[in-house]
């Protein structure tokens, strides 16, 4: 389901699915104003690993769930390498359209459970933003935080945002209704083969996108078990829909 989930957003939206920010709904807004705060995050977030003294080395950088590779393009740009890793197909296949010209930046599908495919010590930088929290369960979650500190050189920077509060997911609205009408026949009609894009537009149907929450003494506790530990946290951030995170520099 999870996979499912992200190749159709992939195939039917996947600027919104990114940043879920109204303006990029329905394959709208700018693609130049997108990429753009993708590099502007990305400036911001080595600005401060640069204050910590981390990754000072700028050889290889990792972007776990790296969608259309908002995030990952700019790191090209301060490191000899990057990598983008997304689940779905469909979004690997627009970063690589969108970033052809960048030789230096290589995107793969990954649906393995960890990064085996990786040695330990391999990444001057992983950064992982607004992925985690769509991972199915907690244990996957802190799963992939532990080897993301196994594949990150000493004085590296691990760079993860990670919510710590998320509001309880909305019931469906029932049959009788014309809106639960409308989503309980696009999720059966979707679970029949029905196309991801005609269902989008035709009956306001969206792919399933999971919201999970690790409290913050499990992301710390998580990190210091693997061999490394948080040295930043920026202060909590509460989005419009309820949901607390923050972006946490570890090392080791």
């Amino acid at each position: 389901m999870h996979q499912r989930a992200w190749e159709d957003w992939g195939s039917v939206d996947p600027l919104f699915a990114v940043l879920t920010d109204l303006k990029y709904r329905h394959n709208g807004g700018d693609i130049k104003e997108f990429l753009g705060s993708g590099e502007g995050l990305v400036s911001n977030l080595l600005d401060q690993c640069e204050v910590l003294g981390l990754a000072r080395n700028r050889g290889r950088s990792l972007d776990f769930g790296c969608g259309v590779g908002r995030l990952t393009a700019p790191l090209s740009t301060h490191f000899e390498s990057a990598i983008g890793l997304d689940v779905a197909q469909s979004m690997v296949d627009a970063a690589r359209q969108l970033h052809s010209e960048r030789t230096n930046c290589t995107f793969e599908v990954h649906r393995e459970t960890d990064l085996r495919r990786y040695p330990d010590n391999h990444f001057d930088l992983v950064l992982s933003v607004l992925v985690l929290q769509h991972l199915p369960s907690q244990d996957s979650i802190l799963s992939y935080l532990a080897e993301f500190v196994r594949v990150l050189r000493p004085e590296g920077a691990l760079v993860v945002q990670l919510p710590s509060s998320v509001p309880p997911p909305s019931a469906l609205p029932g049959w009788h209704s014309r809106a639960g009408l409308r989503m309980r026949s696009g999720l059966l009609l979707r679970r029949l083969g029905m196309s991801p894009k005609f269902l989008y537009r035709r009956l306001g149907w969206t792919p399933m996108m999971t919201m999970t929450a690790v409290s913050d003494a499990q992301t710390r506790a998580t990190v210091s078990d693997a061999g490394a530990q948080v040295v930043f946290t920026t202060s909590p951030d509460v989005d419009r829909g309820g949901t607390e995170s923050r972006i946490y520099f570890a090392t080791h």
